[in-house]
């Protein structure tokens, strides 16, 4: 109704999420607005190009939010406007990915002894399927013998598998209004957290975790609801290594534990903090690829002798990488993750209730920062899917163009000791700029520039 109204020109304006991205050709338009960076090239063309469709004069609107990829490109608009939209970037032969391809295309025509899936020999794959009862192998050849249509449960927006249901149950009926997969669900759809479907608010009654359903009712609450996870990270191997006289960069494989112990009510529009619940979910686990740096200790030592202040200079330096990591690579901010460790999985450092860097534990207790002996913080970003979808490997490959923007986000932010559109939500306090966060992660991200130069 609306698209038709705008056609006939009953309408001067519409407000819209990325919905009219694609597929909208209205050839009237003359004006484009967009809320925020849409987070790839490719996307905003496409939300500016809803105007200017009968080859007449038109006019595109970038409004900058205060997030760090938004002020990034206004700073920078040659990364926009010089550049072509990108190109999607997955590792085809990742293996939750790959095994889909394979029982996709099983399921069309049989496999032969020795043939190839791209460049992977599928013997092991395909005696996996048969042990599950999928394929049975005859005469030299695997054939799909189940009775299930295969490409029924491949996700277009996910690798894993298994969606969450969310079931609304007011007026003592249950109809599925939406599904979440299995990797953000527990993130948003927890007990008492508020869900939204096209901006219609739900409170979350109750979460059957096995069941993977989602109880929800319709709100009229003035907050929504954000929640709080941390993650460590273990170091399980590395494919590739760069190594400078003060630090190091190394791409590998990692094994990752994420906990969410609450959330904080914040309200609409003012943005307030207004209350904190707890979260009570099973830890998730999960093996994916990471890029992560290190710097000696002895260097940091020497550049950064207060380990207060180090933590908070890494936990600056991770905010600023992985919001410029995202315009370097094909993705959402969320499809990458940070995390800032000892790369043993020991303690994981956080932004506390205070608003300064501390160190936890595995159970998540507050830690004291060692004094003396080994001290080489790690700063991980890496894939947040299983298994990795490709992500972490040009980021290290970029390593030395990804740290020159980062450096270059800080700098030219205009605040004075650190804010969240450079180096995250860390407090300065009352201590003197030079002992800063956004000072302190300057230092850091001084340290790592020289890997990879």
């Amino acid at each position: 109704m609306i698209e038709r109204e705008l056609r006939a020109s009953q309408v001067d304006v519409v407000v819209s999420t990325s919905a009219l991205e694609l597929g909208v050709d209205i050839g009237s338009l003359d004006v484009s607005v967009l809320n925020g960076y849409p987070g790839t090239v490719a996307a905003t063309w496409q939300r500016l190009g809803r105007a200017g469709r009968r080859n007449r004069p038109s006019l595109g609107v970038l409004v900058a939010s205060s997030a760090p990829i938004d002020q990034y490109i206004v700073r920078h608009p040659e990364f926009f406007l010089g550049r072509s939209p990108e190109q999607a970037r997955i590792h085809p032969d990742q293996l939750l990915i790959l095994m889909d391809h394979v029982r996709c295309a099983a399921f069309e025509l049989p496999f032969q002894d020795g043939e190839i899936f791209g460049a992977e020999d599928l013997s092991e794959m395909l005696s996996y399927l048969r042990d599950q009862g999928l394929l049975q192998y005859q005469s030299g050849r695997w054939y799909w013998i189940a009775d299930s249509y295969p490409a029924n449960a491949v996700s277009l927006r996910s690798v894993t598998e298994g969606n969450f249901v969310v079931i609304d149950i007011d007026a003592g009926k249950q109809t599925i209004i939406a599904e979440v997969d299995y990797s953000s669900a527990p993130g948003t759809l927890y007990e008492s957290a508020i869900y939204m479907v096209q901006s219609q608010p739900y409170q979350v009654e109750s979460l059957d975790w096995t069941g993977r359903k989602a109880f929800v009712r319709k709100t009229r609450a003035d907050y929504y609801t954000d929640a709080i996870d941390y993650t460590r990270l273990k170091i399980l191997d590395f494919f590739d290594e760069r190594c400078a006289e003060q630090a190091a960069s190394r791409h590998g494989e990692v094994h990752l534990v994420r906990r969410y112990p609450g959330y904080k009510k914040i309200r609409y529009y003012s943005h307030d903090n207004i209350g904190y619940g707890n979260i009570h979910l099973p830890d998730q686990e999960m093996h994916t690829t990471a890029v992560w740096w290190q710097v000696h200790p002895v260097a940091l030592a020497q550049a950064l002798p207060q380990r207060e202040r180090a933590i908070e200079g890494f936990l600056g330096a991770a905010y600023a990488l992985h919001h410029v990591a995202a315009l370097r690579v094909m993705a959402e901010v969320s499809d990458l993750g940070r995390a800032v460790g000892d790369g043993q999985g020991t303690w994981f450092a956080a932004v506390g209730q205070d608003g300064r860097g501390q160190l936890r534990g595995p159970d998540n207790e507050p830690v004291a920062i060692p004094v003396g002996g080994h001290f080489e913080p790690t700063l991980f970003l890496y894939d947040n899917y299983p298994g990795g979808v490709g992500l972490s490997e040009p980021l290290y490959r970029e390593t030395h163009a990804l740290i020159a923007d980062a450096e270059a986000l800080v700098a030219a932010c205009e605040c004075n000791g650190g804010c969240p559109a450079c180096v995250g939500p860390i407090l300065p306090g009352d201590e003197q700029l030079e002992q800063s966060p956004k000072a302190v992660a300057r230092l850091v991200l001084g340290l790592l520039g020289g890997v990879g130069a």
